[in-house]
């Protein structure tokens, strides 16, 4: 084990440039290899990863730095929710003992109070001397916690040492996400030349020409990069009202200054309530007034108000909900958030925009517009459309097609007794601009959605509803899947397709009210069921495409947006499939996404699936930029940042909570959903889960808001 990690490790991190965090985390370079078969070849796929670890050595040391804590006194009867907090970031964590003989590091799976001071069972009797009468240990510390190792076994922390290489697989610390992501990000260029020097360079670290493992296989590699060819699909033209903006450069962006919305929402009147108590209401109003001018006169009356969430309607909109809440926030209140969102969302079905210290302050046009584009698609107005530019495909999608997302959001790792959520987003309108959203609620870690069906039936109805036709069903329904592992695919080829054809044999139809038909009768005719193409859309691998000129590179150094491959020297060989990088580099090496075919009912051509889904990329309501993947997936999409090799796409890399995690805010307050690196406390070792008491804690959105895009 040249680099100390297990022979089968997929991905090992190097001491050299690492850098110490805040918070007893330490950030670590290394590298992921994997080998994937081709059609013809097996390729090696190598990446760059970073990942944050637990500082080694003393865990008094680790404990002191992640609270923040000046010494090892101030450990002594730590109040209850920074032992909570210690508890939650400590469990699992492997370490070893002092006073033994054996190095085995051993995970933890507790903590006590007062370890040094902690009552054992000796000859029949109790004591707290447990240590000094068996090891003749004099405990420094013994008021400091202890931790619970196996079943039974206590020790103090002074006698325990954390192990070296440890990764933190937990959400990453908010106040260390900026941080972290600077010292992840790597341009294309570098990234390149760091790759190649770790396989061929004269310090190489994989030394696959010297392997044993690679001599027995008679297997041998080519250390250059591979070359593939791949083709850039043309950019679709950004419709507005009263005008169309052609995007010819590769910066897979726009600007909206000079452009009215395609369909503005009206607003009769705005509440302004302020949580932020250090903002002066002079200055609150006027940034509402220059957001009403970057709004083009949409609203007209507005309210200013202090105080609870449960005040705005009452003391400002007497007649009736408002229009609009915008909240003026404090730069850390995510519980203030929680609250209004779930006051909107559940409680009056009033959409809701929130801003945040350190954002609005300095009324930038910028900011201005990027909240007014929140605003209207959450009214239910529309921003703007893509128009297709080849004239054999007038539109992205036929006539009478209905696009979907959906996704399973997991809780954290290492947590059992919280659901996973499962999210469905539907398009309602020929152009794909304008989507419903719905939720529910199943066991943990189970990778199939178990209520596709019933949020499909919800999602048709909308679609006729939005219509206003109750004979108006979609005749095409293009389905985006996320979240699914190569090893998954068979099954959710079989099952979730299966329970999609299942639904819409048994649809029946609906009068204008929502209500069935009387006699029963289908929906659809026999043989005259949707076609539905089911599509998986994958970001978590490591594939990385490198131009091979300036010339063909985007601003950032990468490929421009819109650069597909479907050459078979890269391509799996199990279903159709093709990489296809739709946005422009921020910052770092772009990520393309991975789209596999598992099923596709009229048989459309791999070219026109790829078009579509690079025309869905620029319909995402809230950005005046081409997105990483499809607007349906990318608004149900939710990342924890809960894994350790985390990828360099900025559009990936930061949290981006839509359906699944908005749905966290619909649950009854007593029900926490955090993950079990928050530290509240809540998660214990004997903790068991009880679906039916998440499911009868969850209240799905107001119809008012589910017919707009309350979730964006």
């Amino acid at each position: 084990m040249l680099h100390h990690y297990p022979a089968n490790a997929r991905a090992f991190f190097v001491e050299h440039g690492s850098r110490d965090m805040r918070g007893g985390l330490k950030a670590y370079r290394g590298f992921f290899q994997s080998v994937r078969p081709t059609i013809g070849q097996l390729i090696l796929n190598v990446d760059t990863v970073t990942a944050l670890l637990y500082q080694p050595g003393p865990l008094i040391d680790l404990a002191i730095s992640y609270l923040g804590k000046r010494n090892a006194r101030d450990l002594e009867r730590l109040p209850q929710k920074d032992f909570y907090k210690l508890r939650s970031f400590l469990k699992g964590v492997r370490v070893t003992l002092r006073h033994t003989r054996t190095d085995r590091a051993r995970p933890i799976g507790n903590l006590v109070r007062s370890g040094g001071a902690y009552t054992f069972e000796k000859d029949g009797s109790e004591t707290t001397e447990h240590f000094r009468q068996t090891y003749n240990l004099h405990l420094q510390y013994p008021d400091i916690f202890g931790v619970r190792i196996g079943r039974d076994a206590v020790f103090p922390a002074e006698l325990c040492v954390v192990e070296r290489g440890q990764l933190y697989r937990k959400k990453i610390p908010a106040e260390i996400g900026p941080d972290f992501l600077k010292f992840s990000t790597q341009r294309p260029h570098d990234k390149l030349r760091t790759i190649e020097a770790a396989v061929s360079g004269p310090n190489q670290l994989f030394n696959y020409d010297v392997s044993d493992f690679m001599r027995e296989a008679g297997l041998a590699i080519q250390p250059r990069p591979l070359l593939v060819e791949g083709k850039v699909l043309p950019t679709p033209t950004i419709g507005y009202s009263g005008s169309t903006l052609d995007l010819n450069d590769k910066s897979g962006a726009w600007n909206v200054v000079n452009r009215r919305f395609l369909r503005p929402a009206q607003i009769h009147t705005w509440v302004v309530v302020v949580f932020d108590t250090r903002a002066k209401d002079s200055d609150v109003l006027g940034f509402v007034d220059k957001l009403r001018n970057n709004l083009r006169k949409l609203g007209k009356p507005v309210f200013l108000v202090r105080g609870s969430v449960e005040k705005i309607a009452k003391d400002a909109c007497r007649e009736g909900p408002p229009t609009l809440v915008l909240a003026f926030l404090p730069s850390s209140a995510a519980e203030i958030r929680r609250e209004i969102k779930r006051w909107g969302d559940v409680k009056v079905g009033v959409p809701t925009q929130c801003v945040r210290e350190g954002k609005w302050e300095r009324k930038s046009d910028q900011y201005c517009n990027n909240v007014a584009l929140k605003i209207n698609a959450r009214l239910g107005g529309v921003n703007s459309k893509a128009l297709s530019t080849d004239p054999d495909i007038p539109a992205i999608v036929p006539p009478r097609t209905m696009v979907i997302g959906a996704d399973i959001g997991h809780p954290g790792p290492g947590v059992s007794n919280r659901p996973s959520m499962t999210s469905l987003v539907a398009s309602l309108d020929e152009d794909c601009t304008k989507y419903a959203a719905f939720s529910s609620v199943q066991a943990p870690r189970v990778e199939i959605i178990e209520n596709l069906r019933k949020m499909l039936e919800k999602a048709i109805y909308r679609y006729l509803q939005h219509h206003g036709n109750p004979d108006y069903y979609p005749r095409t329904i293009i389905f985006f899947r996320d979240g699914v592992s190569e090893g998954e695919y068979a099954r959710v080829a079989k099952e979730e397709i299966e329970a999609i054809n299942e639904c819409l044999t048994s649809l029946v139809r609906f009068q204008k009210d929502g209500q069935p038909v009387a006699n029963g009768t289908k929906a659809y005719a026999p043989g005259n069921k949707p076609a539905v193409t089911f599509i998986v859309v994958g970001k978590r691998h490591h594939i990385r495409f490198f131009p091979n000129s300036r010339e063909t590179a985007d601003q950032s150094g990468n490929c421009p947006p819109g650069f597909v491959v479907d050459s078979p020297e890269i391509i799996s060989p199990s279903f159709p499939n093709y990489y296809l990088q739709s946005h422009s580099g921020l910052q770092g090496t772009s990520r393309p996404a991975h789209y596999i075919i598992l099923h596709n009912d009229r048989k459309l051509p791999l070219a026109t699936l790829q078009r579509l889904s690079f025309d869905l990329c620029h319909v995402y309501a809230s950005a005046t930029r081409s997105v990483s993947i499809p607007a349906p997936v990318y608004c149900e999409i939710s990342y924890l940042l809960s894994y350790s090799a985390t990828p360099s796409d900025p559009s990936i890399q930061m949290p981006t909570y839509r359906v699944c995690a908005r749905a966290e805010f619909h649950f009854e307050p007593n029900l926490r959903f955090a993950d079990s690196d928050s530290g509240d406390g809540t998660e214990t070792s004997g903790s068991t889960f009880d679906l039916k008491q998440w499911q009868d804690g969850f209240t799905p959105a107001a119809s008012s808001v589910l017919r707009k895009m309350y979730f964006l």
